[in-house]
C-alpha cells in the first residue's frame, strides 16, 4: 500500500532544488549506463545522487515526478534560449533562428536520456504522458510566437495556418527521436538543426523573410 505520509510530504514548491538536481543528474546517469525507466529503482536512484531512500520521498513522490522536474529544467533552458535568440531588438530573422534552433538541438540532445525515456514510457504511464503533453505545449506556444512576431513585422508567410506551430513542434521532436542516437557528432547534431531551421522557417516566414 502506498504511504499517505510519503505522499503528503513530497511536494515540488517546497523542495530544494539542489537536491532535485541531484536526484535528476542520478536518474540521467543511470539511463545513459543502459538502464530503462522501469527498472531503475528508488533505492538506486538515492544511491546515485549520494542521500538516503528516506530522503528521495521528503523531495519526490515517485519516478514520474522525478521525470517531470527533469523536463521542466530542460524547458526553462529552451526558455532562456529563445529569450537570448530571438527577442533581440532590431535583430529578428533565419540567422537567429538558425542559432536557436542550433542550441535547442544540443539542449535536447544533453538531456537525451531523460527525453527518449518520455517518450518510451508516456504510452503506457499516464503521469509522463501528461509530462509529455506539457512538454510539446511548450514547445508549441514558442513556435507560435515566432510566428506571431513575424506576422506583426508583416513577415509572416501568407500560407500560414493554425495548427502549423503543434506541426512543427512535432516536427523538431521526432526528427531529435529518430535522426539522432548516442553516437551522433556535433557536425552531425549541427547539420539536423540546420534541416530543422530551413523546414521550420520556410513554413513560418514569408520569402526573403
Amino acid at each position: 500500500m502506498a504511504s499517505i505520509t510519503r505522499r503528503n510530504r513530497a511536494t515540488t514548491d517546497t523542495s530544494p532544488p539542489a537536491a532535485m538536481d541531484r536526484l535528476v543528474e542520478a536518474f540521467e546517469r543511470l539511463l545513459a549506463r543502459g538502464e530503462s525507466f522501469t527498472t531503475i529503482s528508488v533505492e538506486e536512484l538515492a544511491r546515485e545522487a549520494g542521500m538516503a531512500r528516506a530522503t528521495f520521498y521528503l523531495h519526490c513522490r515517485n519516478k514520474g515526478q522525478l521525470v517531470s522536474h527533469a523536463m521542466q529544467a530542460v524547458q526553462l533552458q529552451l526558455k532562456t534560449a529563445a529569450r537570448a535568440r530571438l527577442k533581440k531588438s532590431g535583430s529578428y530573422g533565419r540567422t537567429e533562428f538558425q542559432a536557436f534552433m542550433r542550441e535547442v538541438v544540443e539542449i535536447l540532445f544533453q538531456h537525451r536520456h531523460a527525453i527518449w525515456a518520455m517518450n518510451e514510457v508516456s504510452a503506457y504511464d499516464p503521469q509522463v504522458q501528461a509530462v509529455f503533453a506539457e512538454f510539446m505545449d511548450q514547445r508549441t506556444r514558442e513556435i507560435q510566437r515566432t510566428l506571431d512576431q513575424l506576422a506583426k513585422e508583416g513577415a509572416a508567410h501568407p500560407a500560414a495556418q493554425a495548427g502549423l506551430a503543434r506541426m512543427l513542434a512535432w516536427t523538431i521532436e521526432r526528427s531529435f527521436c529518430k535522426m539522432l542516437n548516442e553516437q551522433s557528432t556535433p557536425k552531425e547534431r549541427e547539420a539536423l538543426a540546420d534541416m530543422l531551421t530551413h523546414t521550420i522557417w520556410s513554413a513560418l516566414a514569408s520569402v526573403g523573410g
